[in-house]
């Protein structure tokens, strides 16, 4: 197994993603249908929640190519929650998704016609544990930390409910691979079984004085069929030949495991409830996310590691071994995973960043790593042409510089270029206007103009409203300020420890550096979200 991250220091957002989730794309045969069998999985969103109750749906793609067709509009940003969002969960199926807060309200999503919207509202005024949706997508179970259960359907309709008498916290749920049971877990070690009906059928002690924090068995999160796109580079007889491995591979079936986490980084892994002898894994990492492949043959498990701090992702297969680390480094904790695109991406979120990470399920191909020994060198992707190589070789190298997650969004020093030019692909950007200043007998607010993207703000404009009876605007200069920071600092009236300019354009000496792929430093990336645009130069007089 190998795995290695993808260098994009855009994909972030401006606060804490506390939850992922993805989902494949749906083919055109299937739009118009209101429960759907198939997906595409080189295609998809990925829903994430965030600390400023924020959910955004941005689309991603494992296509590595240019000529890729996307979406006129790449990312959503759903408000309706007031609290942080803690969960978000798709329903492919029905194409919904599912949100949660801290305050217990869940908030049921749809689109139509283009447009999201709440379908369902939840609100029972306690926080909530847990939430899943079946394995075919039409029923959903809801936790609560008070030890009430409530099962309901995709449309809203509620089945049955129970208050559990328990000695302990709720802390966890899920479906049975078959659903026809749901298993619920305690902050005392304890599980509970119930079937569809809401009858209890099993309590016993799992591991005593151990929190169950999570069970996840290794099925498919739904009954799905895969869609291979036609517009694969790939020449006919060699997706025949993958097509047959894949076929050969799904008929050696291995019993469902189910994956425990009692706290601690540890996790046992059993065949069922009743297991007498689990296989206990030690991952050494506190605050522990994990998830199970589609194909249910590997546990990626991320966390701190409590020797060195550093965040790591540990794939572990149905036997406990460990399969491969991956480092993933960030100044701030991992706080979700998620996996995508047939378990080729995984997704990683450490506070306000999103890291991706291709995945090779099985032995890495000399080919690949070959690939990344280059891609280590080489700053840039248009350094790849002085390559005395195939044609077919500068393609493959040319596809590690491909970015997952779509969307457009400025680069820190060249914001000026961006708002003055159109978008690339026939793309729409949503944004949003913030009233930034107070109305004064002296004074006209301000209003900045944010584009949405991965349920954060990026600042764009800053205008000033100039009359009361028309909707006239001044709009400034965005880059104006920089310009006049960087003449002082060629007088000399800037000393050297000190930084070019406060704006989102420019950062200290002290933290400038340039990664190992040239691109630019996660500092200046984090700038970028700071809406400190300055207010010094008029660009243009608006009138709408």
């Amino acid at each position: 197994m190998y795995a290695v991250l993808e260098q994009n220091p855009a994909s972030r957002s401006d606060c804490c993603i506390r939850s992922l989730s993805w989902k494949g794309a749906v083919p055109a045969s299937e739009k118009d249908k209101t429960h759907v069998r198939k997906r595409c999985v080189s295609e998809g969103w990925l829903a994430s929640g965030n600390a400023k109750g924020i959910i955004g749906t941005t689309f991603t793609t494992s296509h590595c190519k240019k000529t890729t067709n996307s979406p006129t509009r790449t990312n959503f940003n759903l408000r309706g929650h007031n609290s942080e969002v803690v969960l978000v969960c798709w329903n492919e199926p029905f194409q919904k998704l599912a949100t949660c807060d801290v305050d217990g309200i869940i908030f049921v999503w749809i689109k139509y016609e283009g447009r999201w919207s709440i379908e369902l509202v939840n609100d029972r005024a306690c926080q909530v544990s847990d939430f899943a949706w079946s394995h075919d997508g039409r029923t959903a179970l809801i936790c609560y930390k008070d030890g009430f259960v409530l099962v309901g359907s995709v449309a809203g309709q509620r089945y049955w409910s129970s208050m559990l008498q328990l000695d302990g916290r709720l802390t966890c749920g899920t479906w049975t691979p078959d659903d026809k049971q749901v298993i619920l877990g305690t902050n005392s070690g304890q599980v509970m079984i119930m079937d569809i009906h809401g009858a209890i059928v099993l309590q016993s002690m799992l591991c005593e004085d151990r929190e169950i924090r999570k069970i996840m068995w290794s099925v498919e999160k739904f009954r799905m069929i895969n869609v291979i796109e036609e517009e694969s580079d790939e020449k006919p007889e060699r997706r025949r030949k993958k097509s047959n491995v894949a076929k050969r591979r799904s008929s050696k079936k291995h019993p469902a495991i189910m994956a425990v986490d009692i706290g601690n980084g540890d996790i046992q892994l059993m065949k069922s409830h009743d297991d007498i002898t689990p296989i206990l894994i030690r991952t050494g990492m506190k605050d522990t996310v994990m998830e199970w492949s589609k194909c249910g043959l590997f546990l990626a498990v991320g966390g701190v590691l409590e020797q060195n701090e550093n965040n790591y992702v540990h794939f572990y297969n149905v036997y406990g071994r460990l399969r491969f680390s991956l480092d993933v480094n960030s100044q701030h904790p991992l706080s979700a995973l998620t996996w995508g695109h047939d378990d080729k991406r995984i997704f990683v979120a450490c506070g306000p960043l999103l890291h991706v990470a291709w995945v090779e399920k099985q032995i890495a191909p000399l080919q690949i790593l070959c690939r990344e020994v280059v891609v280590s060198i080489m700053k840039e992707e248009k350094a790849v042409s002085s390559l005395t190589l195939p044609g077919r070789l500068k393609n493959f190298v040319s596809e590690r510089y491909y970015n997952t997650v779509k969307g457009c969004i400025p680069e820190p020093c060249k914001l000026r270029e961006f708002i003055s030019q159109p978008p690339p692909n026939n793309q729409r950007l949503h944004c949003t206007m913030v009233k930034t200043g107070e109305e004064t007998s002296n004074s006209n607010p301000c209003y900045t103009l944010f584009l949405e993207y991965l349920g954060g703000l990026v600042p764009l404009l800053k205008g000033r409203r100039i009359s009361k009876l028309c909707t006239e605007f001044v709009i400034y200069d965005p880059k104006a300020q920089n310009d006049v920071k960087l003449n002082n600092d060629e007088q000399g009236c800037l000393n050297d420890n000190k930084s070019v300019s406060n704006s989102c354009f420019q950062v200290s000496d002290d933290t400038k550096h340039v990664n190992t792929n040239g691109n630019m430093a996660e500092d200046n990336y984090d700038n970028l979200f700071i809406d400190n645009l300055p207010q010094v130069s008029i660009a243009m007089t608006l009138s709408m």
